[in-house]
């Protein structure tokens, strides 16, 4: 039987509300869910109170439930992203930072507060799991997920008549994953800057682009194959101080004539590659794994006074020196996890072929790279024994490939929203969704945060302001506002309501009022490299 509460007047329930606040804690166990408990908390948005409920499901997950006074059936189930599933020591950025990470375990309901709280005001729940494991653990997440479902329905103060499913990285990956098995628990999906098809797809441009550092920079630098325990943490944690070195001393002496003192002194490469600036090697790293050549601080067009070569030659080395970092500190703690699931080494890049990786991009990237011949000198070593390829062992290969995968194709109403220089999740993954579902115009709706056309600044020297600390539109990992967030969350109220996505008309419409994101059916993203081979 459903709380009497409900049927009291607005002027009685806040009354009500307002004294269980004044109790600070209040034990509302459900008949379901024991362990549940709820206070009233207020809400930022409208100053009104909702019922906030933690808890336990079967499997250990522990989940999270806000619900708005006058909840009007929905709920939106969100899915977090990675999170590392060991614990590591301070200095690693930007898990650790200048503190210990401890494996996080607490539920996640939202994006952000002001997402949650602005759906909450409008009178949808909002509610989150933290999965019974971290690390890349899809089919447990799902799993957590339906559970999670039937908690919040056996939970909420009325009928939860809707779900809608979204989620963010990773957790984009298990909305898809979760939409795909069970499509009949949801009625809409929004994967945002997801993950999607399979974990090799996004593993594949981490460990290329830390393959391609360790030839050409840091012999020394571990690709795959970390031990067991504390020390493969230790491995992975000193792995990628290495990487971040590298990326330093190149970032460094960008600006450097002597070309050989470009190169870190790690660097085992002969002195007819030395020849060559080291930023051309690490553009053309960057290409052959995919990492974007947009960043936080580089746009890639801009450049200082008349200095128009800098955004020619320079500025897609310095902006791929921003953006591997990052790429690199995933691919590292995610391949750390992946092995020890998977028993070992699972990389393989000994039938890759690097020169057609990049025989696109080769042209237009001619000036940062140095030119043809620097480009062939630079490719010619992948075949030699400077460039020893990786073997996967068989077994640790067959394991990881038993991950769960997508289908791709959306059965309930699905809609992407991607940013286009997204160093973590690049918009090929999105891509690859959309073009599963070319036909599939009713169910899919695919979403893209653009960049502008310049955000690079300079000093009054002339030199690259790197200060900046916000992330310009469409760079960075899920920086997505308020606004793109909800955009998103009302075209899935929408398409709830109706099965499908609304009109190509009714979302342009929407998209119009929300700053800096593009909707085309005909826009295209280039497919991460591991589909294009």
């Amino acid at each position: 039987m459903r709380s009497q509460l409900m049927n009291k007047s607005r002027l009685a329930v806040f009354a009500t509300a307002a004294s269980l606040l004044a109790t600070l804690l209040v034990s509302i166990p459900t008949v379901a869910q024991a362990v549940t408990n709820c206070t009233y908390q207020i809400n930022s948005v409208s100053g009104e109170p909702y019922k906030h409920c933690t808890g336990k499901t079967a499997d250990g997950s522990n989940v999270e439930l806000r619900e708005p006074i006058g909840y009007n059936g929905t709920t939106f189930v969100w899915s977090h992203g990675y999170r590392y599933n060991t614990n590591l020591p301070a200095g690693i950025s930007p898990a650790g930072g200048t503190t210990p990470y401890i494996i996080d375990m607490t539920a996640e309901a939202g994006p952000t507060v002001a997402v949650m709280d602005t759906l909450v005001s409008k009178g949808y729940a909002v509610a989150g799991s933290s999965y019974p494991e971290q690390g890349w653990g899809t089919e447990k997440a799902i799993k957590a997920n339906v559970q999670l479902i039937s908690w919040v329905k056996n939970t909420t103060e009325e009928d939860t008549k809707s779900v809608i499913a979204w989620g963010a990285s990773f957790g984009g990956f298990v909305t898809q994953a979760l939409a795909e098995k069970y499509p009949k628990l949801i009625k809409a999906a929004a994967p945002v800057c997801t993950a999607a098809g399979r974990v090799d797809a996004s593993l594949t441009m981490a460990q290329d682009l830390l393959w391609g550092l360790k030839t050409f920079f840091d012999p020394t630098i571990t690709v795959s194959g970390y031990a067991a325990g504390p020390a493969g943490v230790g491995q992975a944690a000193i792995n990628l101080g290495k990487v971040a070195a590298v990326l330093r001393h190149i970032g460094g002496t960008i600006t450097e004539t002597d070309n050989a003192k470009t190169w870190p002194a790690t660097s085992t490469m002969p002195a007819t590659v030395k020849g060559i600036p080291a930023r051309s090697a690490l553009v053309l790293v960057g290409l052959m794994a995919g990492v974007p050549t947009q960043s936080q601080n580089f746009d890639a067009t801009s450049f200082p006074g008349a200095e128009f070569a800098f955004a020619l030659a320079l500025a897609p080395a310095l902006a791929l020196a921003e953006n591997a970092g990052y790429a690199a500190g995933l691919g590292i703690f995610a391949t750390h996890d992946l092995e020890l699931r998977a028993g070992g080494t699972f990389y393989d890049n000994t039938k890759t072929d690097y020169v057609a990786r990049v025989a696109d991009e080769r042209a237009s990237y001619n000036v940062a790279l140095s030119g043809n011949t620097a480009i062939d000198a630079m490719l010619g070593v992948l075949s030699t024994p400077l460039a020893p390829r990786i073997t996967a062992n068989a077994a640790s290969l067959a394991k990881f490939q038993a991950n769960i995968k997508h289908n791709g194709v959306a059965k309930v109403p699905t809609i992407t929203l991607t940013g286009t220089a997204d160093m973590i999740t690049p918009a090929g993954n999105s891509q690859w969704l959309a073009d599963r579902n070319a036909k599939n115009t009713k169910k899919f709706l695919p979403l893209w945060v653009t960049t502008p056309e310049k955000w690079t600044k300079f000093t009054a020297l002339g030199t690259p302001d790197t200060t900046r600390k916000d992330w310009p539109n469409g760079t960075g990992h899920c920086q997505f506002t308020t606004d793109q967030f909800m955009l998103v969350a009302d075209l899935a109220i929408a398409s709830a309501k109706t099965g499908s996505v609304p009109s190509n008309a009714a979302v342009t419409k929407a998209v119009d009022k929300v700053e800096g994101v593009v909707f085309d059916r005909e826009f295209s993203a280039p497919l991460l490299k591991y589909y294009q081979k």
